[in-house]
């Protein structure tokens, strides 16, 4: 056998054994290293504003694309109101996302008619913001392998929610703020027309900025899948009927899911062991 065969049946070996990509990042919402602001941004989107699924990371990204997406959202200029109070625009979908800037993609990306139509923001504490930012970098290149188009969830923590998230847990949709005081923002249309591309059917409602978000509670019914992993790791993902079979099959017993470490500085890659769905 020549070295030539031993090599690429090495090879081969190793790309058959390498691990399946994480498909769940897990938000932390609590402790000195969580990011709660940001966590209700996440809540703010899935419970009064019924964005929830899959997103889909775009592995080719730059800065001047990320941008693009930030400013259809209201991230920058005129239409950023966090700006004022010296806080950070905190944006879901994320702009590193396909699905972020309300479904912003380069011309040529396939995936479109996939993509989320509408979005939302929350001003979030600067330091926060930078501690979810470098982990879902981690997730990116660590647990997605960077593979461009990959679609992941996102899931709570032990299910813990943060404040707001907690404060609708209990109270119902009645309790998702006003976006009048331009703490929160949920935009279906862009707020520039800065974008190369877009999917179709963003116009899930006529208004720009809706002025009262205890509005978009519309009709969609959550759930939550609750997983257990053989790091004794709990994570909660809010899920809706129509976006069950992704849920299904990312959570599944035996798939990998990314997880932080109890104090928050690391992150691991561990197996679903057990799951439930309520």
């Amino acid at each position: 056998m020549s070295a030539f065969t031993i090599i690429s049946a090495s090879l081969l070996i190793a790309i058959m054994i390498r691990p399946a990509a994480a498909q769940t990042f897990e938000l932390v919402c609590q402790g000195t290293h969580g990011y709660p602001d940001v966590c209700d941004n996440y809540s703010y989107a899935v419970y009064c504003a019924g964005i929830t699924g899959s997103l889909h990371y775009d592995a080719t990204s730059d800065a001047g694309t990320g941008a693009q997406r930030r400013a259809a959202i209201g991230c920058t200029g005129a239409a950023n109101q966090c700006a004022r109070t010296g806080t950070q625009c905190d944006e879901y979908p994320y702009a590193s996302t396909y699905d972020g800037g309300l479904g912003c993609y380069p011309g040529g990306y396939a995936g479109q008619d996939h993509l989320k139509q509408a979005g939302t923001t929350r001003c979030a504490n600067g330091p926060q913001n930078g501690r979810h930012g470098q982990a879902i970098g981690q997730f990116y290149s660590n647990m997605l392998h960077n593979n461009n188009g990959q679609a992941f969830l996102v899931g709570y923590q032990n299910d813990v929610r943060g404040p707001l998230g907690e404060l609708i847990r209990t109270q119902g949709t009645g309790a998702c703020p006003d976006d009048s005081t331009g703490i929160y923002r949920y935009r279906t249309t862009p707020a520039t027309d800065s974008c190369p591309s877009r999917g179709s059917g963003n116009q899930r409602r006529a208004n720009d900025v809706v002025s009262n978000s205890t509005n978009l509670a519309h009709a969609v019914e959550l759930q939550m899948h609750n997983v257990t992993t053989e790091s004794g790791r709990v994570v909660t993902v809010p899920y809706s009927k129509e976006n069950s079979d992704a849920v299904t099959k990312f959570l599944a017993v035996g798939q990998p899911i990314w997880t932080h470490s109890d104090d928050g500085t690391g992150v691991s890659e561990t197996i679903v062991t057990s799951n439930v769905m309520e």
